[in-house]
């Protein structure tokens, strides 16, 4: 949906008589703004993406022009459109060879068209695209949050989704804070059109709370891992000090299963998170997809201590490991000794001390019914890291 360089040349190339001199290979980015401009200097309050249009009055030798140019490359310039004829009569091979070598598309438009016509098309077409953009976004995120009421909003996404290839959706979370994060938003936006627009299924990018969200038109596991690490790969080349995490949510086969994935990927982006890895599939998490899917996290805190306090406030009063060694004790299914293994102590010392914990507990743990809730307590300590992950 978001206009391309290539969109935009090829609605207005007849009208305007655009002819492509280099980069074009260059030509799927997305376009955010077109700038008509003289002076390179305006390119440092670019936000990234802009076409810049020019007559070349300021840049009509050939050294001032190579200058211009390379300043509009270095600051992310899409393209460059020169109109030729009054003040560039022919675009230097010299300026062609910069602009090929550093893959920027490179135009030009005859004198007698209009600059200002030009200009004024194309940021009519732009808009329109993130109209439509942000009205599909819109009804996506209409039919995930109230899917017994999607019908009203299918309509609007049919024309352009391919409804038979299914759908998975990518919840991606950069952590920044205040002025910088509207600002990263915009430039990550483009960062995702970037690293999207190698493949050929239809897609969809919507902000919902404090993550991205990706719409993708298929249900293949394999494409939405690749997806993801060109996606990862991108933004950290670019922001290395920030921590970017991707979730991988299910694939669906309806529209109205939109919000399985939707929730699933938040999940697996949550793991991804609260376990510092990159990306994380939801299929991949086994057991942990029930714990990761529970929203609130404080509830996962206050069922650790509701079943854990017992034992952490007597290591805490004596110094004792009960807590580590009962963890242990779940996890190695009862068995003494290979908890006495792996806490190098002896076999009679672990069961003196599962002695004291099923005093402190008031249970025999004879039975997996008695054991499951702390095992759970375990894990849910070890999402919230409030325990150290002994298995």
């Amino acid at each position: 949906m978001a206009l391309t360089i290539r969109e935009l040349i090829d609605q207005n190339r007849g009208k305007y008589h655009l002819k492509l001199l280099a980069g074009a290979d260059s030509l799927d980015f997305v376009v955010t703004w077109v700038h008509m401009t003289e002076d390179s200097s305006v390119s440092e309050f670019f936000w990234g993406n802009e076409i810049v249009v020019t007559s070349g009055y300021a840049a009509q030798s050939e050294e001032k022009l190579l200058e211009f140019v390379t300043v509009l490359e270095k600051s992310r310039c899409a393209a460059i459109v020169i109109n030729i004829g009054q003040y560039i009569q022919e675009v230097p091979s010299a300026v062609i060879a910069y602009c090929e070598e550093k893959h920027m598309p490179l135009l030009t438009m005859p004198w007698d068209m209009s600059i200002t016509e030009f200009v004024r098309e194309c940021c009519y077409m732009i808009n329109k695209s993130t109209f439509d953009e942000e009205n599909l976004a819109d009804a996506a995120l209409r039919v995930i949050l109230s899917p017994h009421e999607s019908g009203r909003y299918v309509s609007q996404l049919e024309d352009y989704f391919h409804f038979e290839d299914g759908f998975t959706i990518l919840a991606l979370r950069i952590h920044t804070s205040g002025y910088f994060r509207n600002v990263l938003d915009q430039r990550s936006t483009l960062r995702l059109h970037t690293a999207l627009r190698g493949f050929d299924f239809t897609y969809l990018i919507f902000r919902y709370e404090k993550r991205f969200f990706l719409l993708l038109n298929h249900k293949d596991p394999a494409v939405s891992l690749r997806v993801s690490q060109d996606i990862w790969n991108t933004i950290h080349g670019r922001l290395p000090d920030l921590p970017v995490e991707i979730g991988i949510g299910t694939a669906v086969d309806t529209i109205e299963e939109l919000s399985d994935s939707f929730y699933a990927a938040i999940s697996a982006q949550r793991r991804a998170s609260l376990q510092r890895q990159n990306i994380v599939n939801f299929q991949d998490m086994g057991f942990y997809k029930l714990l990761y899917s529970v929203p609130n996290d404080a509830l996962l805190v206050h069922y650790y201590h509701e079943m854990m306090d017992p034992l952490l406030e007597h290591d805490a009063r004596h110094g004792s490991v009960y807590t580590e060694t009962f963890f242990r004790y779940l996890l190695y299914d009862g068995s003494l000794q290979a908890v006495a293994n792996a806490m190098y102590t002896h076999r009679n010392t672990v069961n003196y001390r599962m002695g004291k914990i099923k005093a402190i507990l008031g249970l025999s743990l004879d039975s997996q019914k008695e054991r499951l809730p702390y095992l759970l307590a375990y894990h849910a300590g070890v999402i919230m890291k409030l325990c150290e992950d002994y298995d």
